[in-house]
């Protein structure tokens, strides 16, 4: 209970962080998706069956705090995360020494589908038009992306004591 309590913690501390402090620390005043790195981080490293509540939680606190429509985050985080799993399943399982390489570029295709995703969502409600697609800030994101998980990574691999979503059972 303790383990899950302070993962929630955590996932909720990063997505305040994301919303608030983050836009204005980093390039382009656009802040690194801090939530989704972990999502990734923990998606590579975990089965699928036992992270996919960690996923949708994750995208709902991350809507809640945003103020977002409801669910949005929620499913493309699930999908993210099952897509995430698949490829650690069957491509990375051995690659110990360059898991973090791998992670980056997971990261970097993450982002870019829960870019996507979110803009095809907010286009199908009619809430946003597609003339909002910015490949500005796209790049600003990849670029805030990269450094958000290199300041992370080890840190978050490192506590896999803690945080029962971050036991190793993938990708080392």
């Amino acid at each position: 209970m303790y383990q899950r309590i302070l993962t929630f913690s955590l996932i909720f501390l990063a997505a305040v962080a994301e919303m608030s402090l983050f836009p204005i620390l980093f390039f382009g005043g656009v802040a690194p998706d801090v939530v989704l790195i972990l999502v990734i981080i923990w998606s590579s490293r975990k089965s699928f069956e036992s992270f996919w509540i960690w996923a949708i939680i994750a995208g709902f606190i991350l809507d809640a705090v945003s103020l977002e429509r409801i669910g949005t985050s929620a499913i493309s985080f699930l999908l993210i995360s099952f897509g995430i799993n698949f490829l650690s399943k069957r491509f990375f399982l051995g690659q110990r020494r360059r898991a973090f390489f791998w992670v980056m570029m997971l990261v970097l295709v993450g982002t870019v589908v829960h870019y996507f995703l979110g803009m095809t969502i907010e286009v199908a409600t009619q809430s946003l038009s597609l003339s909002a697609f910015s490949f500005k800030i796209l790049l600003f994101k990849l670029l805030n992306n990269a450094i958000m998980l290199a300041l992370i990574y080890w840190p978050v691999i490192s506590c896999k004591n803690i945080f029962p979503v971050a036991e190793t059972n993938l990708v080392k």
